[in-house]
């Protein structure tokens, strides 16, 4: 978000360049999350109940479809600078929770085994 913020007061050329390691920024970013999703959906749900968990991360995922593009756009468009800061604010204290909310979560179940049997 704040990658946007700056490209967006920059001259044409720096815009793109800044544009350019925002999207870097963001593939990391995304492979994190794929990552962080499989360790969700199947490592820490019980071997008998990889499909509920799996479904209630996909019925998530569709909350956040439904309600994303009208929070960005509230947020965003009407609030401008402060908006986007602040839409990248939660977006970086959700990042920081999660490690813990994950070691919490492993640490309250037996974790599924991993395909080589550890």
């Amino acid at each position: 978000m704040a990658v946007i913020v700056t490209a967006s007061g920059a001259p044409g050329w720096a815009a793109v360049v800044i544009m350019m390691v925002g999207v870097a920024l963001h593939t990391v970013g995304e492979l994190w999350h794929a990552a962080g999703s499989l360790e969700l959906r199947f490592r820490l749900a019980p071997a008998h109940a990889q499909g509920q968990y799996s479904g209630v991360f996909g019925m998530g995922m569709g909350l956040c479809y439904a309600l994303g593009p009208s929070l960005l756009g509230l947020l965003c468009l009407t609030w401008g600078t402060p908006g986007w800061l602040l839409t990248g604010g939660v977006f970086v204290a959700s990042a920081l929770a999660m490690p813990y909310v994950i070691q919490w979560a492993g640490r309250s179940r037996k974790l599924a085994d991993n395909a080589d049997g550890t």
